[in-house]
């Protein structure tokens, strides 16, 4: 079977995305960490494989990876950690699935990047500075760094995602908060305001973005928000409490303007897709 699309994760964005391209009749490879790992629904799908490499683990990646594709979506990322993990994690893996794609003649290198790469600011547009404030941020901009030195091979479009949530995204900056009001754990964060983006509205985004032709970016977020009110959001919908809530002034918001001129980005209202994320 020749394989159309490398998913690299099958989890939150990664899931919905495979699952929208096999409603299209695409071919797609994705890797699991273990076969343990290979849930149900995945087992005896047409037009699906997959394969196993640990990438926060190890950079033999190939053993696990196809022969050859012809889209790379690389969407796979780890938030937090130790730093070595989340640098092999991110910047080596970015790295090594450069290199491999380089090798097997991938044509588009789809790169799921972070708004955090910003810093902060307000209404950011593609052309903003770099000023990355954590280890995470960090890694994710030095992945961008590395484009430079393999756009001559394969186009490679860079969408900058700001803070993503929605059900099954397991790890992340909102999931955390979430993770945190269940608990019942104190909250302290440096983002006084954000804009989160409801995962469900980035799939067919990827999808056209992958046929928009050369080397692109764009900005994809959801509109700004107070991080107190969105703690209150996930208070009222789980019915648990945070022990104490302190927020810094910091601001990180998008524009995604672009987004929505080139490919019809369109947002779902914050009090629907945070129902449907958390309830």
């Amino acid at each position: 079977m020749e394989i159309e699309n490398l998913v690299t994760s099958p989890h939150g964005i990664g899931e919905r995305l495979i699952i929208e391209l096999l409603k299209r009749g695409e071919t797609v490879y994705t890797v699991f960490p273990s076969p343990k790992d290979v849930p149900m629904s995945f087992l005896g799908k047409l037009n699906l494989k997959y394969g196993f490499v640990k990438f926060d683990q190890e950079q033999n990646i190939e053993k696990g990876l196809p022969k050859k594709a012809k889209n790379l979506f690389h969407v796979y990322d780890v938030y937090t950690g130790h730093f070595p993990k989340i640098f092999t994690a991110n910047a080596m893996t970015t790295l090594l699935l450069l290199d491999w794609a380089r090798k097997v003649g991938v044509s588009k290198f789809i790169y799921l990047s972070s708004g955090e790469v910003y810093g902060q600011g307000k209404d950011l547009n593609e052309a903003s500075a770099y000023n990355p404030r954590t280890f995470y941020a960090v890694t994710k901009f030095q992945s961008e760094i590395l484009f430079k030195f393999y756009h001559k091979s394969f186009e490679i479009k860079n969408i900058r995602l700001f803070f993503p949530y929605g059900k099954n995204v397991n790890h992340g900056y909102i999931f955390n908060l979430v993770q945190a009001v269940k608990s019942g754990d104190s909250i302290e964060t440096e983002f006084g305001t954000i804009a989160p983006t409801f995962v469900d509205d980035v799939i067919e985004s990827l999808i056209k973005i992958r046929e928009i032709d050369g080397n692109c970016i764009f900005n994809i977020c959801g509109s700004p928000i107070k991080v107190e009110n969105l703690v209150k959001e996930i208070e009222k919908i789980s019915n648990k409490s945070a022990k104490k809530i302190s927020v810094g002034k910091n601001e990180l918001s998008g524009n995604s303007s672009k987004a929505r001129e080139s490919i019809g980005y369109k947002e779902t209202p914050f009090e629907e897709a945070i129902k449907n994320s958390f309830a």
